[in-house]
């Protein structure tokens, strides 16, 4: 089992176990622990994994940090666990006194095994900063996600290189988050920065003024090409396959409806992976190839690289799309509205009305895994 089947394997188990938690010892036993040895570190090597290991502070004694990573015989990384149900935010400082109490360890993740904050020292050398760097939630686990924390594999982890992202992850944030002000609400300056190389007239307040309204219809239209050119060259097959489904026709009014959406990944959607991923698992089925796409109209099941099924949970009438004739689809299912989506390919289309009508589909989920093979 390679690093991201093993991610994915224990984000099924995480949601399945989180419930039959009661206690911080649980936590660690049956959800922190396996997230370690999925990094590739050994938790019953003393030599690299130290439970309960002393991190005291000052004047305050007996300070324990639950679990400190080792390489070389140096801590490079701490990691203090809540139980399942505990608030994370009521712990930040508990763990600062941990990790400022080291100099040598320069990473710190706080954890209640569903919830991962991951914690630097970017605004003050050997001082936790207030803000995690990063932050995943194992249930909702994101293609993203995997790759990050694939930078935490015993057998790749640098603690340069992964301070070094930090730092990206953090300067990136703030980066966007002015932009978005800036765009939002141009200030003066930057107004008068860029009509000062073609207006003639001494740029007063009046003239900042005039040109504000202008500006910011020059900026949405500039942002609006660049995500048109990005999704032209990136996606384009696939959006007129999409746009062929739905019988929508190419015209330019709606195309441009198209390209000003932006791609949201919502909770709602990876709640749908999950319960899909769940009903394959409890009927035997191997789902170490399954993953999702998530496009402009539909959210994508795929297996080997080829989906089964979506959905799409955005629109006014939640549906699902299968490559399956809707004959066949009513005789698996017969208490969901169906209808033809195609004429010259198979294919249905499944109306429901909330994410949980997945649990009533689920011969219908299992004949479009059986379907691919």
């Amino acid at each position: 089992m390679n690093f991201k089947e093993g991610l994915q394997k224990l984000s099924i188990q995480v949601m399945e176990r989180k419930n039959h938690i009661n206690n911080e010892e649980m936590t660690k036993q049956a959800l922190l622990i396996p997230f370690l040895q999925v990094l590739g570190f050994d938790v019953f090597n003393p030599l690299e994994t130290k439970s309960e290991y002393d991190a005291d502070f000052g004047k305050k004694k007996g300070e324990k940090v639950d679990y400190a990573i080792f390489k070389d015989d140096i801590p490079i990384m701490f990691i203090e666990a809540k139980a399942v149900n505990e608030n994370l935010e009521n712990h930040n400082n508990q763990l600062a006194r941990y990790f400022n109490s080291t100099p040598e360890v320069k990473l710190a993740i706080l954890t209640n095994g569903v919830e991962y904050k991951f914690f630097t020292d970017l605004d003050s050398n050997n001082i936790m900063d207030n803000e995690p760097f990063l932050q995943i939630n194992m249930i909702n686990l994101l293609n993203n996600d995997i790759e990050v924390l694939s930078k935490f594999r015993k057998e790749t982890f640098e603690t340069d290189d992964i301070l070094k992202y930090a730092e990206e992850l953090i300067y990136t944030s703030n980066l966007n988050k002015k932009l978005r002000e800036i765009f939002k609400n141009p200030p003066d300056d930057f107004i008068r920065y860029l009509i000062k190389d073609f207006s003639d007239t001494r740029i007063t307040s009046n003239v900042i003024e005039r040109f504000r309204p202008i500006v910011k219809k020059s900026i949405s239209n500039a942002l609006l090409d660049i995500v048109s050119q990005g999704l032209f060259q990136q996606e384009n097959s696939e959006l007129l396959e999409e746009t062929e489904e739905n019988n929508i026709e190419l015209e330019n009014n709606n195309l441009t409806n198209k390209l000003k959406k932006t791609i949201i990944t919502t909770e709602e959607e990876l709640n749908g992976y999950n319960i899909i991923k769940q009903i394959l698992i409890e009927a035997g089925k191997d789902i170490s190839e399954l993953n999702y796409k998530d496009t402009i109209n539909y959210f994508n099941i795929l297996l080997n690289s080829n989906w089964i099924l979506r959905f799409n949970f955005d629109s006014k009438k939640k549906h699902i799309i299968t490559k399956i004739l809707e004959e066949k689809v009513k005789l698996l299912i017969s208490d969901y509205k169906t209808e033809k989506i195609l004429k010259s390919k198979e294919g249905s289309k499944i109306y429901i009305d909330d994410i949980n009508d997945l649990n009533n589909l689920k011969d219908l989920i299992i004949k479009c895994y059986e379907n691919i093979f």
